[in-house]
């Protein structure tokens, strides 16, 4: 019970980490979205964008990285940090690729193949794909350096 109560508060403390990143990265994203002409930033939507991307993290922690995190043996290859980064930046790119394929479906059977797939381009999917894609490299990379003995002091 010690080791599970250990991995959750692990788990739960990198995921975090991702949300930071998460945020960080999707407002570097929206950066160009932002300088379009007519638009403007309130401060409700740091306060919007946070919420959202709160909700979407919890869901992905209990969804995806806790049971991982569970499953995975402290001794495992997929620990290391180069390894860890590398699993969770795919996994995370799996995950915006198929809700983008999703949207895109829906826009090609509603408008046609060229109009539709140009839709879901223009959807700002910049913001939401590095934001994305933070998450998952930061919170695994955060998770697998957690494991890491100190540093002997002698």
């Amino acid at each position: 019970m010690k080791n599970f109560l250990r991995k959750v508060k692990l788990s739960f403390l990198a995921m975090l980490c991702g949300w930071v990143a998460c945020n960080i990265a999707w407002w570097v994203g929206a950066i160009p979205i932002l300088l379009k002409p007519g638009s403007s930033l309130r401060g409700a939507d740091f306060l919007m964008i946070g919420t959202f991307t709160g909700i979407v993290v919890s869901i992905i922690w209990l969804v995806i990285f806790l049971p991982t995190d569970l499953l995975v043996s402290d001794a495992s290859r997929l620990r290391r940090l180069g390894t860890a980064a590398w699993c969770g930046f795919l996994t995370s790119f799996a995950i915006v690729a198929l809700v983008f394929a999703w949207v895109a479906w829906f826009e090609v059977v509603h408008h046609g193949l060229l109009e539709g797939l140009w839709r879901t381009l223009d959807k700002a999917a910049l913001p939401y794909a590095l934001g994305t894609c933070a998450t998952g490299i930061v919170a695994a990379y955060v998770r697998a350096r957690m494991d890491k003995p100190p540093p002997d002091p002698s």
